[in-house]
């Protein structure tokens, strides 16, 4: 059977696309105090923390199940992360959007040092007559940071997820490439826990995001000891 078909492809977009709107739509009523942009920035990053950690489960899974669903799973993460790297990627240009002009992010708990001019201030300090910019180390700085470096990996996971980059790359580097994945996982949990105190906390909580990580760590190393266990039989 070809897996990649466009039928099977169509469907796998159609499987994530609608319950995403049926989520993000019940997420907008969350951030309905927030200006819009705002809030859609927060609920596309909120999408594609989800979405990766579903690429991350997909795996596992892959290897728990029948034989015969492994190559439709696997066929599907790769259309799933072209989906939270969209979500991600309008997340970081929706931020960059907002610093550049106004309104700006209402941030509660941050340093008082003058920041850089538009979106630079999210990772500079700018003072009076210092001619460089200094870094930006406060706990709102650091959790951009983290999010500069996710969304890095994530532009590079996104733009090799379709077929004609990753057949130029060949299987082997491709997949080496891709073991960036839970690392990308790790940075966004980390940039959304420490902005879940900077930002105003509702409906913001650190449930909304461990939770699903447990799951997602636990999935995988269970899925790396049956891995293990299975090569030494």
């Amino acid at each position: 059977m070809r897996i990649k078909s466009n039928g099977f492809r169509l469907a796998t977009y159609g499987v994530c696309l609608l319950p995403l709107t049926l989520l993000a739509y019940w997420l907008r009523q969350d951030f309905a105090g927030f200006a819009p942009l705002e809030g859609w920035s927060m609920i596309l990053g909120y999408l594609s923390f989800l979405l990766i950690g579903v690429t991350l489960l997909l795996g596992p899974m892959s290897v728990w199940l029948p034989p015969s669903w492994k190559a439709p799973l696997l066929s599907a993460r790769g259309d799933v992360g072209i989906i939270a790297g969209l979500c991600g990627l309008l997340h970081v240009a929706l931020v960059l959007v907002l610093f550049q002009g106004e309104p700006r992010l209402m941030i509660i708990d941050d340093s008082h040092a003058p920041k850089a001019e538009g979106w630079l201030g999210l990772f500079f300090l700018s003072f009076p007559h210092e001619e460089s910019l200094i870094p930006n180390w406060s706990r709102t700085g650091v959790a951009n940071y983290l999010g500069l470096c996710a969304a890095a990996i994530l532009l590079t996971l996104f733009l090799t997820s379709f077929q004609i980059v990753k057949k130029r790359l060949g299987g082997s580097s491709w997949k080496r490439l891709h073991l960036g994945n839970p690392l990308l996982f790790l940075l966004v949990i980390f940039h959304a826990l420490i902005y879940i105190q900077s930002i105003k906390g509702e409906p913001h909580s650190f449930a909304d995001f461990l939770w699903f990580a447990a799951i997602v760590w636990i999935a995988r190393g269970v899925g790396f000891l049956h891995n293990v266990f299975r090569r030494k039989r």
